[in-house]
């Protein structure tokens, strides 16, 4: 599968101006240029000029040819102490000359309305200030020169998330900490945190209704924690030894499934679980992914390993699938071995990866071949003489980045939000 396009953010920052012999909004995004994060994400800085009719054009020039999914404009306010989050541009223009000696005093655009509002995460971009020790505050008026010229082009000729940042001079907190302050507010735009959870459970062999209960409980633990999904286990609802699979093998429209669809749909928190699954004549170790409103996503263990062959057949996999949380794949446990598999995820966001995992090392070792960050649960407990280590987590290049233990641990992702 091709890897998906790159997200693109557009940063801009000033050239020097007046008195302002080195200009910290440019000084700080300019680092940031041809930066990819996360192998998501591509940054692109370009500085603007202080001039009414170059700085508009060239921003506009930039979002045609860059074709940006987001844009994040930088300046400068001498007075300030605190990075400040522009919430409003506004439609006038002080009699301020800029560099090439012009004012324009007035509306912007006599026929627009009195104001545009940023379209950033501006919660999330305080938060991100905040955790990294840059002061943050919040500002309803960016002035009337340049940098509130250049939000409201931005906010009245782009689609996409679009916003102003005011930036202190360095002497006011610090090179460095601003250097900090400007990547952690870019970073906030262009990924945000999701809690996901991941619940490491002992299913009780062939006993689907009380792992059905069990799934319940686990699924409250997980929204009371915040998680916007919770990820089960492979073949959560019935255990690993399978002997007669008409017996424990559920249908994809059958009641079970749509239990669990219920829950999902009261509650917003999506599931993965990992069942046996009854086909016509032929069963599988199979994964539901469920969200909300929606029909459950269905994959089918493609390469399968030990008890599977007493009683599954081999599946034909599925996804991955545009989901409110992304584009999102699944893998069953053996299937992470292979390097086609894991050649698929460089078409997704996130890999989910219900596992019964057998031996004394964990999957870190076959999930470095994965382009995308994997979430696995793994199972507790113990089962036809096989102890489970419940070595879940979230994992990103083959590194267990947040450990899950027994029972529901949340883990945060972080996810391309633009």
């Amino acid at each position: 599968m091709p890897a998906p396009p790159l997200r693109r953010l557009l940063l801009t920052g000033f050239e020097p101006f007046g008195d302002v012999a080195v200009n910290p909004s440019w000084e700080c995004v300019r680092p940031l240029d041809g930066e990819v994060w996360g192998g998501r994400v591509l940054v692109r800085a370009v500085r603007l000029p202080v001039s009414y009719a170059r700085a508009p054009a060239r921003l506009r020039e930039e979002i045609a040819t860059f074709r940006p999914d987001a844009v994040v404009s930088f300046g400068v306010a001498r007075t300030r102490t605190a990075v400040s989050l522009e919430r409003f541009a506004a439609n006038r223009c002080e009699a301020l000359a800029d560099n090439d000696g012009a004012s324009v005093p007035g509306p912007i655009d006599p026929a627009g309305p009195p104001r545009h509002e940023s379209t950033l995460p501006l919660d999330r971009i305080r938060k991100s200030l905040e955790k990294a020790g840059v002061p943050v505050e919040s500002s309803d008026d960016a002035g009337g020169y340049l940098c509130n010229r250049i939000f409201w082009e931005a906010r009245s000729t782009f689609a996409g998330p679009a916003g102003f940042v005011h930036v202190p001079p360095f002497d006011a907190i610090g090179e460095d900490v601003l250097r900090r302050g400007v990547r952690a507010a870019a970073e906030a735009v262009a990924f945000e945190e999701v809690p996901l959870a991941v619940a490491q459970l002992a299913p009780k062999p062939g006993d689907v209704a009380a792992n059905l209960a069990a799934i319940r409980r686990a699924c409250e633990t997980a929204r009371a924690g915040g998680a916007r999904l919770v990820l089960f286990p492979e073949l959560a609802t019935c255990g690993l030894a399978i002997t007669s699979p008409a017996k424990v093998a559920i249908k994809v429209a059958g009641p079970e499934l749509a239990e669990v669809r219920r829950w999902v749909d009261g509650t917003g928190v999506a599931v993965a679980v990992g069942f046996a699954e009854s086909a016509g004549r032929a069963f599988f170790n199979s994964a539901a992914l469920i969200f909300p409103g929606r029909d459950p996503l269905i994959y089918r263990k493609r390469r399968l390993y030990g008890h599977d062959f007493q009683w599954a057949s081999e599946g034909q996999g599925g996804g991955p699938w545009e989901t409110p949380l992304g584009r999102i794949g699944i893998a069953i446990c053996h299937d992470v071995v292979y390097s086609d598999i894991a050649g698929e995820s460089r078409g997704c966001d996130l890999v989910l990866m219900p596992t019964n995992w057998i031996g004394d090392s964990g999957p870190g070792d076959y999930l470095a071949a994965f382009a995308a960050p994997v979430l696995a649960a793994d199972r507790s407990g113990e089962e036809d003489g096989i102890g489970f280590l419940a070595r879940g987590g979230l994992y990103a290049d083959g590194e267990l980045r947040e450990a899950a233990g027994e029972g529901v641990t949340v883990a945060k992702w972080r996810r391309p939000a633009i």
